[in-house]
C-alpha cells in the first residue's frame, strides 16, 4: 500500500500535457451561472433594500432585483468575486510553477505572453531540481490534514513535514533531491493518516487523488481531499 501510494503521488506531482482541455460552450455557460448564483446571494445578504423587507417580517419582492442600489450590491458582490479569482490565480501559478509548471505554459492558461507571466508571478517558476534556497514552501490539505513542503538552503534539497487528519505527525527522514519527490512522500502520508471521520473506505493509489484547491492562511493553495 504505502509502494502504491508513493507511487501515485510521484504520478500527481509529474506535469502531464496537456494539462487541460478547452471547455466546450455548455460548461463555460454552467460556469457563468454558479458564479451569477453565487454574487447573487452575496448581494440578497448584504443589500439593505433586502435587509429592511426582512426586518419588517415582509417577503422581500421578486422585482427587487431591477432598482439600482440591489444592482450595487451584485455589482459589489462580483467585485468580491473577481478579488478572490484573482487570489485563486496566483496562488496556482506558485504552485503549479513550483512543482514544474514553466512561465510559458503560466502564460498561455492565463491568456498572456511568457513574459508577462514572470512579471506577474515573479518567482513561482522554479525547477524540481532547483536547490539554490531562493524557493517559497507551499502547503498540501488532505484528508483533514496538513503538509508544507520546504526547500533547505545552501542546496540542502527538500523535505516536508506534516500533521495527518488523524492527528499523526511526520518528517521527511532526509532531504530529497527535488520538490515534486518530497510532494509526493508527504502526498502519500496525508492519504495513509487521513481524518478517519472523512473516510468512505480505505484509500489507495486509485482513490487518493481527489482533491481540491483551497487558500491556505497565507494565500498560497492547498489541497482539500473530497473522499468520494
Amino acid at each position: 500500500m504505502e509502494s502504491s501510494l508513493n507511487d501515485f503521488w510521484r504520478d500527481v506531482m509529474t506535469l502531464q500535457e496537456p494539462p487541460y482541455r478547452e471547455p466546450i460552450d455548455d460548461e463555460v455557460v454552467h460556469l457563468q451561472d454558479q458564479v451569477a448564483e453565487a454574487a447573487r446571494d452575496l448581494a440578497r445578504a448584504i443589500s439593505t433594500r433586502e435587509s429592511s423587507y426582512r426586518a419588517d417580517g415582509h417577503e422581500v419582492p421578486n422585482g427587487i432585483a431591477v432598482s439600482p442600489d440591489w444592482q450595487l450590491a451584485y455589482l459589489y458582490a462580483l467585485h468580491e468575486i473577481e478579488g478572490i479569482a484573482r487570489r485563486l490565480a496566483d496562488s496556482a501559478a506558485r504552485t503549479a510553477g513550483g512543482t514544474g509548471a514553466s512561465y510559458a505554459q503560466l502564460g498561455a492558461t492565463w491568456g498572456i505572453t511568457k513574459q508577462a507571466a514572470r512579471l506577474r508571478w515573479p518567482g513561482a517558476v522554479r525547477k524540481p531540481d532547483d536547490t539554490s534556497g531562493e524557493g517559497e514552501p507551499f502547503e498540501l490539505r488532505l484528508g483533514g490534514g496538513l503538509a508544507e513542503i520546504i526547500q533547505l538552503p545552501n542546496e540542502g534539497g527538500f523535505i516536508w513535514e506534516a500533521t495527518g487528519g488523524n492527528g499523526t505527525s511526520g518528517q521527511a527522514e532526509e532531504p530529497y533531491g527535488n520538490r515534486t519527490e518530497a510532494a509526493a512522500h508527504a502526498g502519500a502520508f496525508l492519504a495513509r493518516h487521513s481524518n478517519p471521520a472523512e473516510k468512505t473506505h480505505d484509500h489507495d493509489a486509485a482513490h487518493a487523488g481527489n482533491f481540491e484547491p483551497h487558500l491556505g492562511p497565507d494565500g498560497d493553495v492547498d489541497y482539500e481531499d473530497t473522499l468520494l
